[in-house]
């Protein structure tokens, strides 16, 4: 079973008690309906368990039992519904013409019936990735209801960016706050706790990751530098300039010279007494710039 697979199981057995609810699920598992000539609804949905859940609920909704089919297509299994409802025909082509709102059939001031329409919706038509491969929840919309959703998930607080699919248009979104909220706000609990631990084991890995290159660079900056150095000091050496140089510089060329794998501060420690990591520095560009000039 698929990680979205799990997700629609644990959307499907949460329990609707509140009428208003119960019709906002409702309208979102079959806000993708279409009707045809005899006024009948039809859907199709990938998955059995929204396939019974969406029967389950026209049933209690409008009383009586959809025709159920399930057909092949291209390897895939598919569960087809169809039912008439004159109540159903009726906020279908409301909704169609415009002439009524989205808002007016899913109580805004409820939290309830905003979470019920968008399972619903996910249900139908949604999926999400496996969080710890990456972060995306997507719902595939037909172009006559993708403005509607798109309002509404904006007017929820997350309006999401859209992509062309080949048999409708996708809402999606791959930002892993917003994956979260959403989940949370359909009511899948025990897929939030899965999703923010991926979340948190991707921040530790990448913190690991920036830790792990940081490390690598100093190092890198460490070997570049001390060979810079050994070279011009040996250079210093092959042309017995060495001992122009002061004694400090000299010292410190000659703990170098001793020392080739040490850092910067390091070296500065290993001076008797003491100097500064910026003193070492201006005593190493001398060393730098004698071998230059030859």
């Amino acid at each position: 079973m698929s990680f979205a697979d799990e997700v629609r199981e644990e959307l499907a057995q949460i329990t609707v008690k509140k009428p208003c609810c119960r019709r906002s699920l409702t309208l979102g598992l079959l806000w993708n309906a279409e009707i045809d000539a005899h006024k009948q609804a039809r859907i199709v949905y990938k998955q059995e368990v929204t396939a019974n859940l969406s029967a389950q609920m026209i049933r209690a909704s409008y009383g009586k039992a959809p025709e159920e089919n399930t057909f092949g297509k291209c390897g895939h299994r598919f569960w087809e519904l169809c039912f008439s409802a004159p109540s159903f025909y009726k906020l279908y082509k409301q909704l169609e013409s415009g002439s009524a709102t989205l808002a007016e059939h899913v109580e805004p001031s409820c939290e309830g019936c905003r979470s019920a329409f968008l399972r619903g919706i996910f249900l139908a038509s949604g999926t999400v990735n496996d969080p710890h491969k990456n972060f995306h929840l997507e719902m595939l919309q037909p172009p006559s209801r993708v403005e509607q959703t798109e309002e509404f998930l904006t007017e929820c607080g997350y309006p999401p960016k859209r992509i062309n699919r080949p048999k409708g248009i996708g809402l999606y979104y791959k930002d892993s706050s917003a994956v979260e909220d959403l989940l949370a706000l359909m009511g899948a609990q025990h897929t939030i706790f899965e999703v923010i631990n991926s979340r948190i084991e991707r921040e530790i890995r990448n913190n690991e990751n920036r830790a792990t290159n940081c490390v690598a660079k100093n190092i890198e900056k460490t070997i570049y530098a001390a060979t810079r150095h050994m070279e011009a000091i040996n250079k210093l050496m092959e042309h017995g300039k060495l001992e122009n140089l002061s004694e400090g510089v000299k010292s410190t060329a000659m703990l170098r010279y001793r020392n080739p794998d040490a850092t910067l501060d390091e070296l500065a420690r290993m001076h008797e007494p003491t100097i500064s990591k910026s003193g070492l520095n201006h005593r190493l560009q001398k060393i730098l710039d004698a071998a230059e000039e030859l």
